[in-house]
């Protein structure tokens, strides 16, 4: 018997000391960040943003449909400047999270950025980040 409490007691302080230790194990594996940009964000310089050789009307159509594929709410689409804004929601505990989109033109490319901030929090535990990733991954399939 006395065996079995040492080895609760052992998976007791295991746990607890896990948990103390927690946020530095997070920041090792994501950066305190909750606001990532295309382009902008130290913390993800793989995040740039994307070019196209096509239109900024099919861009921006591709862009917006994607959106609403990904479950996204879209609270604002803005065609006179080329902005799409959605609240994106976590899977786990739901958590809102804002995204925008912007198109623009450089000469014949068309430029996609994207922003996506978290409402809550300090850390985000990079899910804006994949956010982002997942959401060019899919607008690079459609165009």
């Amino acid at each position: 018997m006395y065996q079995r409490l040492n080895k609760i007691f052992v998976a007791i302080i295991a746990i607890m000391i896990l948990f103390a230790s927690s946020p530095f194990l997070l920041g090792l594996l994501w950066p305190r960040v909750n606001d990532v940009s295309t382009g902008t964000t130290r913390e993800y310089p793989d995040i740039q943003p994307q070019h196209f050789k096509t239109g900024a009307v099919k861009v921006y159509d591709a862009a917006l449909d994607v959106a609403k594929q990904l479950g996204w709410n879209v609270i604002e689409n803005d065609r006179e400047h080329w902005t799409i804004s959605a609240v994106a929601s976590t899977n786990f505990f739901r958590f809102k999270d804002d995204v925008t989109i912007t198109i623009s033109t450089e000469g014949d490319e068309t430029i996609v950025n994207v922003r996506s901030r978290s409402r809550a929090g300090k850390r985000d535990l990079g899910t804006n980040a994949r956010r982002i990733r997942r959401f060019q991954s899919e607008l690079a399939k459609r165009l």
